[in-house]
């Protein structure tokens, strides 16, 4: 018996990368205000990156015009894969714990961003758009022979 499960996958993105967004910005806030204590340099700088990092991944609810000008690579899907990806991964700092779940969840759903700029998942347009790719002006459509 085939298991039929339908995935709506630009929901599950968009939502998905508004909640790893606003938790990492949360993990970032939590070390800052940790770290003005004791204040250690790299580890303040670290978690002001987060921030930074958690409202670039955030933004894919309703993209704010001045980030999408100075990041431009978190508009195609791939660029937003990989860069999940690389946020991911550095949020793996401490002994397991919170941060770590929510760095698992964020490489997880970076690979899935990556599936799909890559064309493995199929045609999944988000919201609003028409597509990621850019069409040089006077190009014809492929077809197949």
């Amino acid at each position: 018996m085939p298991l039929n499960v339908n995935l709506n996958l630009p929901k599950i993105m968009k939502w998905g990368s508004l909640f790893c967004g606003i938790a990492i910005m949360f993990a970032g806030l939590s070390v800052t205000l940790n770290v003005l204590n004791a204040f250690h340099v790299p580890t303040f700088v670290l978690a002001i990156s987060q921030v930074l990092f958690g409202l670039l991944i955030a933004q894919t609810v309703r993209p704010i015009p001045n980030l999408m000008k100075w990041f431009p690579f978190v508009k195609p899907y791939h660029g937003r894969g990989a860069f999940m990806i690389y946020v991911g991964f550095s949020l793996f700092y401490d002994p397991f714990g919170f941060i770590e779940i929510i760095g698992m969840c964020t490489v997880l759903l970076g690979v899935i961003f990556l599936a799909v700029g890559c064309g493995t998942c199929g045609d999944v347009k988000a919201e609003g758009e028409d597509s990621n790719i850019a069409v040089p002006k006077g190009a014809k459509p492929a077809t197949q022979v």
